[in-house]
């Protein structure tokens, strides 16, 4: 079965996670992704390595499965020609550089765009490519400090702490790949490529845009630090948690009955929404006391039944093997050449007309492992190609 984006041709010119996830998505719908890695290769390599693997890890696997790569070095003029023919070749390129290093590698929008005027170029960074900390090296954690979500989570003692779960670079991903379909579509109409522009920072404002409205005369609400006994977790008889949300007055009436607190619904305490948020804390002290009489999963059906919205808060491990995550095909599995057989997230959407259900087609590859493939594809040589290694234009084995 054909793939939606099979004769789409992708450029990669990425690092760790937001931009390799980026042409993910893309190679993951059938483009053709070929990823540039310098000779130090891709940063993720080294994120939580698998064992007895000096060029595969968690992180690496993870976002680069379905893409074949080329290690160049990029300093080395005739790395860059290489590069440049590979340009010509593509209909997008993504960059998740510093702002400033694709301009000294001569690999920036204002470079390619003379090269192939049809291109696309997708540019990621920390903060935007414009202001005072434009230049800098940023990560997601640093990206949620700026942005203020860092407030929302606190330790018992008040102090903030960022998420390990990088939301803002999956965020970048996903919007990149809707941007770049978004640009692709004014292409076939102007014939003109464009430059795009995305960053973490803005995105993890996005991903607050409800929070983040201010008129003349407010400010942003702190709805993420106000205690609600209706939208939290609470600890079941067996030590494990579980969430419960109520978010209406017919789920307020529902969460009652499922845990026996009906003389709750009228009473003037709790009888409106703004009630039940004023008086949180005397409300979460009652249902606790209740929540701690059963074990979590008893609870969870006990809730179900009374549609009342809930979850056992689960552990990783059992996420592999929750019935929903099976039933939906959430999880792939797949042969990973140096790994074994790896389980990862499946393609977050599945299309009616096409096979949603196998997306991996290539296993993330080795460090330099399409090296003499890509080049003999562009036209090079045998001779060519031991030149290029003898010069250290090309690489097999990380630096």
């Amino acid at each position: 079965m054909s793939l939606p984006l099979e004769d789409i041709k992708v450029l990669d010119f990425c690092q760790v996670f937001a931009g390799p996830a980026t042409t993910m998505h893309l190679a993951d719908q059938g483009a053709q992704v070929i990823k540039i890695e310098t000779p130090e290769g891709d940063n993720s390599r080294n994120f939580v390595p698998f064992p007895g693997s000096n060029d595969l890890s968690r992180g690496f696997v993870a976002l680069n499965r379905n893409k074949r790569t080329i290690a160049l070095d990029l300093t080395k003029p005739e790395g860059l020609e290489i590069a440049y023919k590979l340009v010509k070749w593509a209909d997008i390129v993504v960059c998740n550089l510093r702002p400033s290093v694709p301009e000294r590698l001569k690999i920036s929008y204002e470079y390619l765009k003379l090269i192939n005027p049809k291109i696309i170029y997708a540019g990621i960074s920390a903060y935007g490519e414009k202001g005072p900390d434009a230049t800098l090296p940023g990560y997601d954690l640093i990206a949620q400090a700026k942005s203020g979500i860092t407030t929302t989570r606190r330790n018992a003692d008040g102090t903030p702490i960022g998420s390990f779960i990088y939301y803002a670079d999956m965020a970048v991903a996903m919007l990149g790949a809707y941007a770049i379909m978004v640009a692709l579509h004014e292409r076939n109409t102007t014939g003109v490529g464009q430059k795009i522009e995305l960053n973490l920072l803005h995105n993890y404002l996005a991903l607050q845009a409800v929070q983040m409205v201010k008129t003349e005369n407010d400010n942003p609400t702190d709805q993420g630090r106000v205690l609600t006994a209706l939208a939290t977790s609470y600890m079941a008889s067996d030590g494990k948690y579980i969430h419960v949300h109520s978010a209406s007055g017919r789920q307020w009436v529902n969460l009652c009955k499922a845990l026996d607190l009906e003389h709750l619904i009228d009473d003037p305490q709790f009888d409106t929404h703004q009630k039940r948020g004023e008086n949180a804390e005397s409300l979460f002290q009652v249902i606790a006391a209740v929540i701690n009489t059963k074990p979590a999963k008893e609870w969870e059906s006990i809730l179900k039944e009374n549609n009342s919205p809930t979850s056992v808060i689960q552990e990783w491990q059992e996420v592999w093997i929750d019935d929903q995550v099976v039933a939906n095909d959430m999880i792939i599995s797949y042969e990973q050449p140096g790994v074994g057989v790896v389980q990862s997230v499946n393609t977050p959407f599945k299309l009616s007309n096409s096979n949603t259900n196998n997306r991996v087609y290539r296993a993330a590859p080795h460090f330099g492992q399409h090296n003499e493939e890509i080049l003999i594809e562009f036209g090079y040589s045998p001779n060519e190609i031991d030149k290029f290694k003898s010069l250290g234009v090309i690489k097999d084995s990380i630096e």
